[in-house]
């Protein structure tokens, strides 16, 4: 970067024309900067219009620079732009570096019926259900802990007590220092859902927060939608959502409980409504499962199936409900 461009991309800056990139840089490597910057003692952080002024002076006396006639740039020394003027102006060479290293992120998805383990580079074991997404910084190893779900996971959190392990579920935040729980966040699904197995985790939802312990299951639903609460289950009433907070099986694992039979590829469900089911059962077999009648809200379901087709799973529940099918195609309809 020249110094004509160091004083353009300054001056949009201060006139707050940067786009949100060019903020975020300057912002950013400033931070870097400070940490690695040693003054020494007895003074002070160079002030900020002597340092613009020293550049353009140099430029003045190279024969490289020439006074507008009117300049519109204000300063307004705002603490966060002290910050980024004072780093642009340091190092034009830094903040090339920093945008050659901006963090990359990083993402891996399962397609509808598949499901598939990872290890991120922190050490953080993952398992993805079917039809999930996973997005996470390139550095999460040395840099911030965060990463976004789409979908259905499992984590198993290295744990590193500096760093927190943070997940953004739609609009649900857990954050742990190392443990291993479930997280489900369907975009198409009627709740929000997070098993603990182990340790504690924290979980956020817009201004409300609570702590779920060992061996508990939290559920958060919508207040217009049927909410039904399982016998000893522990029900909070934050403004748009339900949280019900409920008791595991106390054997909890992988291979005892319906929460985390599908790390076993086992299609297990309780109590699922009709259109849940649907919905479970198309991502499960990358099928489309429509409804064609409303189903009474009665129609409740609990299951377990190992290597059962599709078309096996759904002979079996008619033996407990009315209901029939008919297959065109991929596509899966269902009657009353």
């Amino acid at each position: 970067m020249s110094d004509h461009q160091l004083i353009g991309l300054l001056e949009k800056y201060l006139q707050g024309n940067c786009s949100e990139e060019e903020k975020e840089a300057l912002e950013l490597w400033y931070e870097g900067y400070r940490a690695k910057k040693t003054w020494h003692a007895g003074t002070s952080h160079p002030d900020l219009h002597q340092l613009y002024n020293d550049i353009t002076d140099r430029l003045k006396a190279e024969g490289e620079w020439e006074e507008p006639a009117a300049r519109i740039v204000k300063f307004k020394w705002k603490k966060l732009a002290v910050a980024a003027v004072l780093a642009v102006l340091i190092s034009a060479a830094g903040l090339q570096y920093y945008f050659s290293h901006k963090v990359q992120q990083l993402a891996i998805s399962t397609s509808e019926g598949e499901r598939k383990k990872i290890t991120l580079e922190d050490g953080t074991e993952v398992w993805m259900n079917v039809g999930s997404r996973l997005s996470y910084p390139g550095n999460i190893a040395d840099g911030k802990r965060e990463v976004v779900l789409e979908g259905e996971a499992f984590f198993d959190v290295a744990k590193h007590e500096s760093k927190p392990f943070t997940i953004r579920a739609s609009d649900m935040r857990v954050r742990v220092l190392g443990t291993r729980f479930n997280v489900k966040a369907y975009k198409d699904d009627e709740a929000l859902e997070a098993a603990l197995i182990e340790g504690s985790i924290a979980i956020d939802h817009q201004s409300n927060s609570l702590t779920l312990k060992a061996g508990e299951k939290l559920t958060l639903k919508k207040k217009d939608q049927p909410i039904t609460v399982p016998p000893g289950a522990r029900v909070i009433e934050w403004p748009d959502r339900v949280a019900i907070i409920e008791q595991l099986n106390p054997q909890t694992n992988k291979t005892t409980n319906s929460e985390l039979e599908w790390m076993d590829d086992k299609l297990s469900f309780k109590d699922k409504s009709f259109p849940e089911l649907a919905r479970l059962m198309s991502r499960w077999y990358k099928r489309k499962i429509i409804l064609r009648d409303t189903f009474p809200e009665d129609y409740r379901f609990k299951g377990t199936f190992k290597k059962e087709t599709v078309t096996e799973v759904l002979k079996a529940l008619q033996i407990t409900a009315d209901f029939h099918y008919t297959i065109k195609g991929d596509t899966i309809y269902l009657h009353h």
